[in-house]
C-alpha cells in the first residue's frame, strides 16, 4: 500500500471511520468538488472551511447520509483526500469489492480511445469494473452522449452513478441493441470468464456494418477450452470480420478484432506491453476456418507449432495457468495478491540470462494453505507493500505443480520449448504468461504422490553428490597446491637461554 493511502487510511481511522465508509467519505468529497467547480461565484472568490463544512452538510447528506465528524476533521481530511485517486484505494484496499483501477489496460485502451476520436456512433465499453480508473480519460476524450458503460458489479454499478452522474451506465447488457462499436476488456478478476464468453460471443452480430469491436478475452477462458468456452472461441473465429487476434502480455487477455469489412485471413501476434508502448511479434496469417479448426486454438501454441513444437493439443490437459498464479497475475485484484503473498506456497523463479533462461524452485514460508486468515492477519496483509524483489516467478500451494513443471522444462524438449518462448518477448513478465499457455498430462492423485517422491529423493541425491563432487576437487586441489606452492624455510626455534 502506497504511503499517501496509508496515511489518509490513518487519519480516517483517527476518526471512528473503517472500510467501506472511508470510500463512501472519499465519494462524498469529490461530488462537493463538482458542485463547488462548477460555481462561477466559487471559481471566483473562494470558499472557507465553515462555508464547505456547511455546504457538505446541506448537499451531500441525502445520498451520502449525515457527517459524523467535526468541521476540524473535514477540514484535516478533504484536502490531503485529493492527493490519491479513488480508485487505486479501492484497489489497494479492497474495501469495496466488484472494482479495480485496471491501469495495467492503459496501453490497448489508450490506442482504442484515439482510434475512437475518428469514429462516429454509438460505442459500448463493457466490464467497466475491470478499468474503472480509465473511465476519466475515455469520458474526458469521447462525448459522453457516443458513450455506454456496462458492468455486472453491483458496487460499480452504484460507485459510478455518484461519481459520474452524467456518464451512462448499465448493469444489464443491453439486449437486442445494435452497437457502432463496442469494446469489451476483462481478465476474469470478478466473474467466471465462461460467462463472459457467453454475454460476448453472441453479441458479436450486435455491430452495424460500419462497426467495430475490441474483445479482450481471460486468457483462462482461451486456456480452458472445453464446452462452451470451445464453442463461443469457434464462433468468435469463424466470423469474416475478424481482422487479427492478439495476445497481450503480460495482461492476461487475448484480444479478437473485428473490422467493417470481411477478412480473408486473420492476423496473429503477440503484444507486449512495455513501459507506455507496446511491441508485436507477428505470426503467419491464417484463413479463419484453419483457426477454428485446430484442435487447441492458442496465439502461442500456433507460434511453437512454426517452430516445429506440438506440446500440447488436447485441450483438455492441464494448462500452466490452471496449476498456479504467476506474479502479478490479473485473474487476482491487487489486494488478494498480497494475501496469497502472505501463505506458504513454492514458487518457480525465472530468470534470464544473455539469451538463457535459468528456473528455481524457492519455498516461501508463511500461513500454512489451509489455514483462514483472522481480520487482524488480512488488514495487515492488504496493508502490506507489495513484495517486488525484481524476481519472477509462477507461484504454486501444492509444490507437486512446481516440480511438474520445473521437470517439464528443465527436460531437453522442454528446455528448447521455453527458449522458443523467449524469443518471442524481451521481458521476463511477459515469458511467464507465455509459458502458462503450455500443457502437460492429466496426472491422478497417486501418480502425482509418487511423482513428488521421486523430485525430492533425485533432488536430495543431486544435492548430496554435488556436495561429494564439491569435497573431492576441494581434496584436489590441495594435493596439486602441495607441489605448486614453494616451500616455506624453517624457522629456526627462538633461543630463550641467552635472553
Amino acid at each position: 500500500m502506497t504511503k499517501e493511502i496509508e496515511s489518509l487510511i490513518a487519519r480516517f481511522e483517527a476518526i471512528g471511520l473503517r472500510g467501506v465508509a472511508i470510500i463512501n467519505e472519499l465519494l462524498r468529497f469529490r461530488a462537493l468538488d463538482q458542485m463547488i467547480s462548477a460555481s462561477a461565484e466559487v471559481r471566483e472568490w473562494g470558499i472557507t472551511a465553515d462555508k464547505l463544512y456547511t455546504l457538505a452538510k446541506q448537499s451531500t447528506e441525502e445520498e451520502f447520509g449525515p457527517i459524523t465528524y467535526s468541521e476540524n476533521d473535514f477540514g484535516a481530511l478533504y484536502g490531503p483526500s485529493f492527493v490519491v485517486e479513488l480508485m487505486d484505494v479501492i484497489s489497494e484496499t479492497g474495501y469495496l469489492e466488484g472494482i479495480d483501477a485496471g491501469r495495467q489496460w492503459t496501453v490497448p485502451m489508450k490506442d482504442i480511445i484515439e482510434e475512437h476520436k475518428h469514429t462516429d456512433g454509438i460505442i459500448l465499453f463493457a466490464y467497466i469494473e475491470e478499468y474503472a480508473a480509465l473511465a476519466e480519460d475515455i469520458l474526458q476524450e469521447l462525448p459522453a452522449d457516443r458513450l455506454i458503460f456496462y458492468t455486472p458489479s453491483e458496487s460499480c454499478y452504484a460507485l459510478f452513478k455518484k461519481l459520474y452522474p452524467l456518464a451512462p451506465i448499465t448493469n444489464e447488457w443491453p439486449e437486442d441493441v445494435i452497437f457502432d462499436h463496442i469494446v469489451a476488456a476483462s481478465t476474469g478478476i470478478f466473474q467466471a470468464p465462461v460467462k463472459m464468453m457467453e454475454e460476448v460471443a453472441s453479441r458479436v452480430m450486435n455491430i452495424t456494418e460500419v462497426g467495430t469491436a475490441h474483445y479482450f478475452i481471460p486468457l483462462a477462458a482461451v486456456q480452458d477450452q472445453v464446452g462452451m468456452n470451445r464453442m463461443a472461441i469457434q464462433y468468435m473465429l469463424l466470423q469474416r470480420r475478424l481482422e487479427s487476434v492478439r495476445e497481450w502480455a503480460p495482461l492476461g487477455a487475448v484480444e479478437f478484432f473485428y473490422t467493417n469489412r470481411d477478412i480473408k485471413k486473420v492476423a496473429l501476434e503477440i503484444r507486449e506491453i512495455m513501459n507506455d508502448s507496446w511491441r508485436s511479434t507477428p505470426f503467419i496469417a491464417l484463413p479463419h476456418e484453419v483457426l477454428a479448426s485446430m484442435d487447441t486454438f492458442s496465439v502461442v501454441q500456433y507460434g511453437l507449432s512454426l517452430c516445429g513444437f506440438i506440446p500440447a493439443l488436447n485441450p483438455q490437459d492441464t494448462a500452466m495457468g490452471d496449476d498456479g498464479f504467476m506474479k502479478n497475475d490479473g485473474r487476482l485484484p491487487l489486494y488478494m495478491r498480497r494475501v496469497f503473498e502472505a501463505y506458504k506456497a513454492t514458487r518457480l523463479e525465472v530468470e534470464r540470462k544473455k539469451g538463457r533462461v535459468d528456473l528455481k524452485i524457492t519455498q516461501v514460508e508463511g500461513l500454512a494453505p489451509d489455514t483462514a486468515m483472522s481480520e487482524e492477519q488480512f488488514a495487515t496483509a492488504v496493508a502490506a507493500e507489495s513484495k517486488d524483489d525484481g524476481v519472477a516467478y509462477w507461484m504454486f500451494t501444492n509444490p507437486v505443480a512446481a516440480y511438474i513443471w520445473y521437470a517439464y522444462f528443465k527436460s531437453e524438449e522442454g528446455s528448447k520449448i521455453l527458449t522458443t518462448l523467449s524469443h518471442m518477448v524481451l521481458t521476463t513478465e511477459a515469458l511467464l504468461q507465455l509459458m502458462g499457455s503450455c500443457r502437460r498430462r492429466i496426472i491422478k492423485k497417486n501418480a502425482l504422490a509418487v511423482l513428488e517422491e521421486r523430485f525430492e529423493k533425485g533432488r536430495s541425491a543431486y544435492k548430496d553428490a554435488l556436495a561429494q563432487a564439491d569435497a573431492t576437487w576441494g581434496a584436489e586441489l590441495e594435493a596439486m597446491a602441495k607441489v605448486i606452492l614453494p616451500e616455506a624455510p624453517e624457522v629456526p626455534a627462538e633461543d630463550t637461554d641467552n635472553k
